[in-house]
């Protein structure tokens, strides 16, 4: 009897995120970004048993399309969330404040630490690691190594350890 009481407590968390509605959590997301001026629109969304996948989005920011993304995928297990876009490619009207493309970039979110979120972009050029503080909404992220005449570069500070950006959202 306790086995059987104790498994259903172990598989219990994991049949609630199985079965949980995640189209209208990703419609959620959607409307709290559009608070912030982000609308993801178009892409054809598909629902796996931990995660979520939208196929080619574009982004837009207030109203100016930013960027389109191959994938956008959210998975959740438990405690811990990882967000990523892959082959994420930027508006020609932006490419002297961004790279024309990005390769991937994570964001991991953990319950045990509720106010941080960790970000990674993996690109050949312009890779970095960096954090994301929600109680205080600053973001920071570090590019270890910029190519030559890069052009995000002039809004980067530079430090020891690389290239900074840094922003209060």
């Amino acid at each position: 009897m306790v086995k059987k009481i104790l498994l259903v407590l172990v598989l219990l968390p994991f049949l609630v995120l199985a079965l949980s509605p995640k189209k209208e959590l990703f419609y959620l997301l959607e409307k709290r970004l559009a608070n912030q001026g982000i609308v993801l629109s178009g892409g054809t969304m598909d629902a796996g048993i931990f995660g979520l996948s939208v196929e080619h989005p574009t982004v837009y920011f207030k109203g100016i399309k930013v960027a389109t993304v191959d994938e956008l995928s959210i998975v959740s297990v438990l405690f811990w969330t990882r967000v990523s876009a892959e082959r994420i490619v930027v508006d020609s009207a932006l490419h002297a404040y961004a790279p024309p493309k990005i390769d991937r970039v994570q964001i991991h979110h953990q319950l045990l630490a509720p106010t941080e979120a960790a970000i990674t972009i993996d690109d050949p050029q312009f890779g970095g690691t960096g954090s994301l503080d929600l109680s205080q909404r600053h973001l920071r992220v570090l590019f270890p190594k910029l190519p030559a005449g890069a052009p995000a570069a002039r809004y980067l500070k530079r430090t020891k350890g690389g290239w900074v950006y840094e922003q209060q959202i």
